[in-house]
């Protein structure tokens, strides 16, 4: 049972379901937010606008991809389409321009997950099914697999040896 303040507080009924759901009335992606402030929107736009045009003209394709794989890779999906998708480029687009820089997707995602497990079993808590889910993996033991590959030993040996001793 969702406490009643929860309601409150969200200005809209909670109803308890088996699944996860928002459900958004059809006007609401007209409603202005409720911080909405235009004349500083005027003020910002212009420089955000130029920031994000230089990060596009000086960021290679290989830092671009990376960074979508950051924010792909927890939602199950770090394929080459999905990836292509958000940095609104065709999949062959995307493959010839990683080429020409010398390097793959299958390699690039390889890195990443590899650099992301290292940074999360040296400086988290999280288990290794959490990393493995965070990483895009469908099961723990497809992520061993492939820890063991990218370093030779297992995500627990890492663990032990990237924790500073306690004294």
């Amino acid at each position: 049972m969702v406490p009643a303040a929860v309601s409150e507080y969200l200005g809209a009924p909670i109803l308890e379901e088996t699944g996860h759901a928002i459900t958004f009335a059809a006007g609401d992606p007209t409603r202005p937010f409720l911080t909405e402030n235009e004349q500083m929107w005027q003020f910002f736009a212009p420089d955000l606008r130029r920031r994000l045009s230089d990060l596009r003209a000086t960021a290679s394709v290989t830092d671009r991809v990376r960074a979508a794989l950051h924010e792909t890779l927890p939602s199950g999906d770090p394929s080459m389409p999905a990836v292509a998708k958000q940095l609104a480029v065709s999949s062959r687009t995307l493959q010839r321009q990683l080429r020409q820089e010398g390097t793959t997707f299958q390699a690039i995602l390889a890195t990443t997950r590899e650099d992301l497990a290292r940074h999360y079993l040296g400086h988290s808590s999280m288990r290794s099914t959490e990393i493995a889910y965070l990483l895009g993996y469908d099961d723990t033991n497809s992520f061993y697999r492939a820890f063991r590959t990218w370093t030779g030993t297992t995500p627990d040996t890492i663990r032990t040896t990237s924790t500073p001793s306690r004294v």
